[in-house]
């Protein structure tokens, strides 16, 4: 709490960036009292689940700044392809090029989260002319976090601000219910994060499976698909890798 007024007195333009998790929103509480000299970006990918418009539609009913930056990730996975978290060779533009069928198109998850969510955030903020960047990331997600509050990105010229960088879940919990900030029901149901698309097919360690199967059935049913087309792709590429393993 103490390097909160020399972090922020230093910027005339600051972002926050917010998806409507636990740790984007205890950013926001936690610099409450300086959103008047803060504007919050939320990336909305078009494929939010109504748990998490309600969260993003709670901020931005009390933020003075409020920016939401509208994507179609639906659009962008139809012409790009499912994201995935173990990507086959032959589901890759080239491979798919030289397989018989053509296949369906897969895209490793960082390059679907990067169009539609990491670089639209970053690209809006420095257009916006702020230099620096509020983000809720922790060790305790990241344990080899590359980055630490008041590094500067020279590609952007953006300071970052990290003000939960030491935190765990239980402290962003604890501090939320503190300022009397309702808990998403993902959490109480045991998910690690509130998901940014609710048909995402690739953070299979996310665990949404059993919560979306248990609110959301129809959502579930579109997911259970996605990830149908993926383990299709890979049964060949793990039955070579488990024969090469076997000798």
């Amino acid at each position: 709490m103490d390097i909160i007024p020399s972090a922020l007195t230093r910027h005339e333009k600051i972002a926050l960036n917010f998806s409507g998790g636990k740790d984007s929103l205890a950013c926001v509480h936690l610099l409450r009292e300086h959103l008047d000299r803060i504007t919050i970006y939320h990336v909305d990918t078009g494929d939010k689940l109504p748990e998490q418009q309600e969260s993003v539609a709670r901020v931005e009913a009390f933020a003075p700044h409020f920016v939401r930056i509208q994507m179609d990730v639906r659009g962008w996975i139809a012409a790009n392809g499912l994201p995935t978290d173990l990507m086959p060779h032959n589901s890759h533009v080239i491979g798919r090029l030289l397989r018989e069928d053509n296949g369906p198109r897969l895209v490793p998850r960082y390059d679907c989260c990067y169009a539609n969510i990491m670089l639209p955030a970053i690209r809006r903020a420095v257009e916006d002319g702020n230099t620096l960047i509020v983000r809720g990331t922790k060790t305790a997600d990241i344990p080899r976090l590359p980055w630490k509050s008041g590094d500067v990105d020279p590609a952007t010229g953006l300071e970052l601000y990290l003000p939960l960088r030491d935190w765990s879940d239980a402290d962003v919990f604890a501090f939320l219910r503190s300022e009397g900030v309702e808990i998403s029901r993902f959490y109480q149901e045991g998910l690690k994060g509130a998901p940014d698309c609710a048909h995402c097919s690739a953070w299979w360690d996310e665990g949404r499976g059993p919560y979306l199967k248990k609110y959301h059935p129809e959502v579930f049913a579109e997911y259970e698909r996605r990830l149908c087309v993926i383990a299709a792709e890979l049964g060949g590429p793990l039955t070579h890798l488990h024969r090469e393993l076997s000798v």
